[in-house]
Parts: structure tokens; C-alpha cells; sequence
């Protein structure tokens, strides 16, 4: 066989090989994930999820434009990370839209407004251009559509005093949940049920309106009276019975801000809820502090109420004491007093800074006139401080007043010593019942357990923690209308709060699920800035020369190793 011929079979050959190669993985997708951090592998929960689409689903992203480097990054993650959606279902199709394309203003105009009412907020940027710096509008966010629903996707983790590197850094790690949540809400057919119990003065529809909004994407929220109890409509008596069963039948229970004093049989009613393996939320004020007193006078009595409310002790055999001293922090909200916005101790503001799904990533979340939360001894309890405030914390005994002259003082730095205060704590696990040695209010309805296996329980210790703010400020909305949970009218700040309640839900009604998504860790390669402009010129030349340096050094290989094949040949 000649040499010419024997050249163009190993040619055909080869071009075979990369041929089938080709078609085959046409035919069989696949990857292998080797990067550190397992970016690019998607959660069991999430892979669930995406097999759950079985019709066509469009998620428009609004992301598309000439944005600085960060949000190009996230446009770019979210792209790959959709790309791995579609790639396991292609029913998942995506596009990039940008919103302010459009060269006519009013169009535009109405294009966000569109937007904002299908629940995306809007950002300001600086776009640097050649005559100068333009203000620009984005929406870092996409609307998924799947049969006849809609649903509204942030991209963005606006977070508190944060660099907007590492806010870009913490939306890409929570990429995926954010879009796999999507997917639930979409594709779910069962919706767990929520109860907010009434009955003991608690927050009214129109102070949790946000956040029933919020909620009802995803859960069916109804109110549930704790007093109403229904009738036998044969003997006309109170059933009881039918009571528990209503309670029990709801999936969580979410108690904010009682301020009427629970009766025996209503503790018994919540007791006997977490001792079938219940889920709750617990929002209290253990003092009475109310920022409507200022209006009638500089300072006023903040004075203990947890005892009238008579939860303390049932709480605390659950595993948690709720303490009646008030917090102050030197970390601290603002107040506005028509002059400036002046950081008040008395509204504490928590940085979570913890790895638990609940708090994880999270915008600053503010409290008001909060107390603090001990954990004490509860066999079978696991107790989780979600929220701790800075060191630079002192408690205020109450009975004690509370005045606007602190608003204007310089807080001593040497008096607050308290360090890390807690004033929210999850538990879980096989919660002792509170009638356990004590006797049992109703016992004919059924025998009462005497202890859960799994209950859940989240215990906050501000009742206003989930009251949305009513709009007296702005013109363009009717006046009193709930305005977003944690949002500030007089300072224009955005909390976590809403957040904070809705990751809550998430984790205590799907327990290591979805939820466990958010604790996945995705490593940024971000560039040293300093290092790199310290180094500038020698990058910049090397980039310059090592590609011809290159191409230089591979001819002269291939020709020394040209010449050598035909000195042998000569030879021979």
C-alpha cells in the first residue's frame, strides 16, 4: 500500500470517526459536570420540577441591553442556567427582551408600567455614553408563562448596605431557586393551606394585605377565628370536635401580633395543632411599644404584656422564653423627622448572616421595638437563631419609657455590651405538650397526644414584623392603600422582611425540598481590581504577544519537524 494511499484512508477514517461522533451526540445528551462547585448540576428537587412541565412553558427575561458588567454576568448565568433547563425538558423555552428598545418615550413609559403591574420592580443605572451619563430603567427580572398563568420571577437580591458585586454574586447562587420556585408555583396542583388565627386582636386584612398577596401565588391564605366555634346542627350545641378538625386541617398556622388574652381552651386548641406534627408562625410583642404614641407625646411607658397574652409559658415549653426587655442596637433603622433620616436604636436591623435556607442571602431586615429570645432546655428540640442582632446591643428593662430624645443622642458605645441578642428562632422537632402534666381543658373530644414527632415552629419577637406600611406620601396611589411589606415610605428603604416570611412558608411546609436549594454555594471567580491595575501594562503586553509568540513558535516547530521527515526520506 502506498503512502498517498495510506494518508487518505487514515483521512476518511478520522472524518468517519468525527462524523459519528457527531450524530451520536445528537441523539444521546449528555454532561459531566468537573467544576468544584457543581454549578452546572442541578438539585434532585429541581430536576423533579423541570420533568413536571408537560406543556410548553416561555419564561421572558427582561435582561437584555447594554447594563454594566454585573448584571451582563447574571444575564449570562441565567442563560446557562435555562440552558440546563431546556436541555432536560424542551418544553422550557426562554427569550431576552429588552424593555427600553423602544425609541418612543410613552411607549416605553407604558412597556414599564406593564411590567411593574405584573409584579417586577425597576432599578436605577448609570449608562456611561459618549455624550455623557444616561439614566436608564431595567427590570432584572422575567415573567414565565405555562397554560393560563403567569408568574413573576426577581433575578435580583437587593441587599442592604451590600456591595453590588457581591448582590450579583448572592443572585446567581440563588439562581436556581429561584427559578425552580417558579416552576412549582406553575406547575404545582396541590396548594397548601395557611390560617391566620384571628380572634385575640391581631393584625387586620388591610396591615398583612402585602403579604397575603404575596403568599397567594403559591398557598391558599383564609383567616381562621379561634372564638367562632361551629354548631351541631342537630343538637345545637358548640362542636368542638369539628373545630379541632377544621384547625388541624390546615397545613400552617400564623399567629401576628396578638394583643387579647388566650383562654385555656384556646392554648389547648394550639397546643393539640403542633402535637399532630403542626406547622407555625409565632409573631409576638412581649411589650407593649407602639410607634403611634409619639404622636400625642415626646416619650411614652413601654410596660411588659406577655403574661396577659398568657402564651409565654406554653412557648416555653416548647423550647423558647420570650424575654420583656427591649432591644436597642447601634445597628439600627432610621427615622425621618421632616429634617434628615436618623438612626433610632429602638428599630434593630439584622444582616443575616447565617446558612440557614430561612435567612440565607437575604436584604437587611428590621424590626421595631423588638425583645429578645432565650432558648432553654427541651428534649427533642432543635433550636435554630435566625436572627441575631450586632454586639453592639444593650437590653432595656420595661417597665420603662421610651422617648424621642434618644433619636437626637449619641448612643455610648461602652453601654451596649449585650452582644448577640436573638430575636428569632426556628424549632423543631418532638415538641412536648403543654398539657402534658396539667389537665386538659376539653378531654371527650379526643384523647390529647402528648407529644409531636416533627412539629415546626418559627417564633419572631415583633408583632409588626409582617405589617405592611399604608401609603400617606405618594399621590399617584390612593391614600391608605397597603403599600410592599417592608417597605419605608419616609425613608424610601426596602427591607427583607417580606422575604424573610415568604423563604419561612417555603421551608416549614416543604422541608428539605426545594427550600434545600438555597443553601447551595456557587464560588464566584471574581478579578483582583487592585491587583490587576497594579499589573496593567505587563497583562496588556503579554496579551499583545503571547498569541504571536505562539503562532511564531508552532512554525518554527513545524518546520523543523518538516525538515527532519525529508532528510530521512533523502536518505533512505
Amino acid at each position: 500500500m502506498s503512502a498517498r494511499r495510506r494518508d487518505l484512508l487514515q483521512w476518511f477514517g478520522l472524518t468517519a470517526l468525527v462524523v459519528g461522533v457527531l450524530a451520536v451526540s445528537q441523539m444521546a445528551f449528555f454532561r459531566i459536570d468537573l467544576t468544584e462547585d457543581q454549578r452546572f448540576s442541578l438539585n434532585e428537587s429541581t430536576l423533579e420540577l423541570i420533568d413536571a412541565v408537560e406543556d410548553p412553558m416561555l419564561i421572558s427575561l427582561y435582561l437584555d441591553g447594554d447594563f454594566p458588567s454585573g448584571f451582563q454576568r447574571l444575564r449570562e448565568e441565567t442563560r446557562r442556567m435555562l440552558d440546563e433547563f431546556r436541555a432536560r425538558n424542551g418544553n422550557i423555552q426562554y427569550v431576552f427582551i429588552n424593555p427600553s428598545e423602544n425609541p418612543d418615550p410613552q411607549a416605553r413609559r407604558d412597556t414599564y408600567q406593564q411590567l411593574r403591574n405584573a409584579g417586577l420592580n425597576a432599578i436605577q443605572i448609570e449608562v456611561q455614553e459618549a455624550d455623557g451619563v444616561k439614566q436608564q430603567q431595567i427590570f432584572p427580572g422575567a415573567i414565565a408563562t405555562y397554560r393560563d398563568r403567569e408568574w413573576s420571577i426577581s433575578l435580583l437580591l437587593e441587599q442592604f448596605a451590600t456591595a453590588p458585586e457581591a448582590q450579583i454574586n448572592a443572585s446567581i447562587q440563588n439562581l436556581e431557586y429561584t427559578l425552580a420556585s417558579a416552576l412549582k408555583g406553575l406547575t404545582s396542583t396541590h396548594r397548601p393551606s395557611i390560617a391566620l388565627l384571628d380572634g385575640h386582636g391581631e393584625l387586620s386584612p388591610i396591615e398583612t394585605a402585602s403579604w397575603e398577596m404575596a403568599v397567594a401565588k403559591a398557598y391558599d391564605v383564609e383567616r381562621f377565628n379561634l372564638r367562632e366555634f361551629p354548631v351541631d346542627s342537630l343538637t345545637g350545641q358548640v362542636d368542638l370536635g369539628m373545630q379541632v378538625r377544621k384547625l388541624n386541617s390546615y397545613d400552617l398556622i400564623v399567629l401576628a401580633k396578638p394583643r387579647a388574652s388566650f383562654s385555656d381552651l384556646d392554648r389547648w386548641l394550639i397546643d393539640q395543632y403542633f402535637m399532630n406534627n403542626g406547622r407555625g408562625i409565632f409573631m409576638i410583642d412581649a411589650v407593649y411599644a407602639e410607634m403611634d404614641s409619639l404622636s400625642y407625646a415626646p416619650e411614652f411607658l413601654a410596660y411588659p404584656i406577655l403574661d396577659a397574652l398568657g402564651l409565654g409559658d406554653q412557648i416555653f415549653n416548647y423550647g423558647a422564653r420570650l424575654t420583656t426587655s427591649l432591644v436597642q442596637d447601634m445597628v439600627c433603622a432610621g427615622v425621618n423627622d421632616r429634617r434628615s433620616v436618623r438612626p433610632w436604636v429602638y428599630f434593630p436591623l439584622f444582616l443575616p448572616q447565617t446558612d440557614h435556607p430561612i435567612a440565607r442571602n437575604l436584604n437587611a431586615v428590621r424590626m421595631e421595638f423588638a425583645t429578645s429570645i432565650d432558648t432553654v432546655r427541651a428534649p427533642g428540640v432543635r433550636k435554630t437563631a435566625l436572627l441575631l442582632t450586632s454586639p453592639y446591643t444593650r437590653r432595656q428593662p420595661t417597665p420603662g419609657s421610651v422617648g424621642l430624645s434618644t433619636l437626637y443622642t449619641e448612643p455610648d458605645q461602652r453601654q451596649f455590651t449585650d452582644g448577640h441578642l436573638a430575636t428569632a428562632v426556628l424549632l423543631e422537632g418532638a415538641f412536648p405538650s403543654f398539657y402534658a402534666h396539667r389537665i386538659a381543658p376539653k378531654t371527650e373530644v379526643a384523647p390529647p397526644k402528648a407529644a409531636a414527632t416533627d412539629a415546626k415552629l418559627l417564633v419572631l419577637a415583633d408583632g409588626d414584623f409582617m405589617k405592611n406600611q399604608r401609603n400617606v406620601v405618594r399621590a399617584d396611589i390612593p391614600r391608605g392603600a397597603p403599600l410592599p411589606l417592608g417597605f419605608d415610605q419616609f425613608t424610601g428603604q426596602q427591607f427583607g422582611n417580606a422575604d424573610f416570611l415568604l423563604n419561612a412558608v417555603d421551608y416549614l411546609l416543604d422541608g428539605t425540598g426545594l427550600i434545600a436549594v438555597r443553601g447551595r454555594n456557587v464560588t464566584l471567580r471574581l478579578l483582583d481590581s487592585p491587583r490587576a491595575n497594579e499589573h496593567r501594562l505587563a497583562w496588556q503586553w503579554g496579551n499583545a504577544l503571547a498569541p504571536l509568540g505562539l503562532v511564531l513558535a508552532l512554525g518554527a516547530l513545524y518546520r523543523m519537524l518538516r525538515r527532519r521527515h525529508f532528510t530521512k526520506k533523502t536518505l533512505v
